[in-house]
């Protein structure tokens, strides 16, 4: 069973595929216990494929992952879920309450812990607003919150979660600049402490982040921090900022 990972997550030579289709090729890298790692690149580099696999909603088809030395397939997978916690693009919720929502992060937490919950991710106030507070029906997929409410309601329900294990997969790329900016700091707050992985295509969000693996058609091709990175302007992630630069102003 797998609880809390003490020491370490290992890429070893990982490869998949989508039927014959290689996504990863010999992927190799570690993510130590309480790191956060930002993965980059085009898409179809196979940013979201390796948090798939972090979560076993796929096995690796050469290769391994161990968490603390022990092949994740030695893991009883209900445990590997329950050490996982995920924020997408995606703010998925049910045609339930707000309350029963969050609570599926963790069935049986108090209704403190729930507000706590909601206060970390800078939601309870909206919440206590609402018609019906922490019993209003936020509609078939969250259809009743706007998107910044729907996002922060995932990731208080990752909060309430307290899984040791983090993904957040574009988790800020649907919202406006002034609501990612108030869901960054709830991010922030579910980060802490937890090992983190961060997929993003505005490179701005992942500035500090512990290190950035470039990705380039399933191969890491280049590691190291936001500074680091940048230092090689022949690089990658150098040629990733510029174009991004160049088009957030207008050039």
């Amino acid at each position: 069973t797998l609880d809390r990972p003490q020491k370490e997550i290992t890429f070893e030579d990982v490869s998949f595929a989508y039927d014959e289709t290689p996504v990863l090729k010999n992927l190799s890298f570690m993510i130590n216990v309480g790191e956060v790692i930002a993965l980059v690149g085009e898409t179809g580099a196979g940013k979201s494929t390796i948090t798939d696999l972090v979560a076993r909603f796929y096995d690796p088809t050469g290769g391994r992952i161990a968490i603390d030395g022990v092949d994740l397939r030695e893991y009883r997978i209900r445990s590997v879920r329950r050490a996982v916690a995920m924020v997408s693009q995606d703010a998925f919720l049910f045609n339930a309450s707000v309350k029963e929502n969050l609570l599926y992060g963790r069935p049986g937490a108090t209704e403190a812990e729930v507000i706590e919950a909601a206060k970390s991710a800078g939601i309870h106030t909206e919440i206590e607003n609402f018609d019906r507070g922490y019993h209003t029906r936020v509609g078939d997929r969250g259809t009743r919150m706007s998107g910044g409410q729907r996002q922060r309601l995932t990731i208080a329900r990752a909060i309430l979660k307290d899984a040791p294990i983090l993904v957040l997969d574009e988790a800020t790329s649907a919202l406006d600049s002034e609501t990612e900016a108030e869901v960054q700091q709830a991010l922030a707050n579910l980060m802490e402490g937890r090992t983190t992985f961060v997929v993003a295509h505005r490179l701005s969000t992942i500035a500090h982040a512990d290190r950035i693996l470039v990705l380039k058609d399933g191969e890491l091709v280049e590691e190291g921090s936001h500074e680091e990175l940048l230092e090689n302007e022949d690089g990658a992630y150098a040629s990733l900022h510029r174009i991004q630069y160049a088009s957030a102003n207008g050039t």
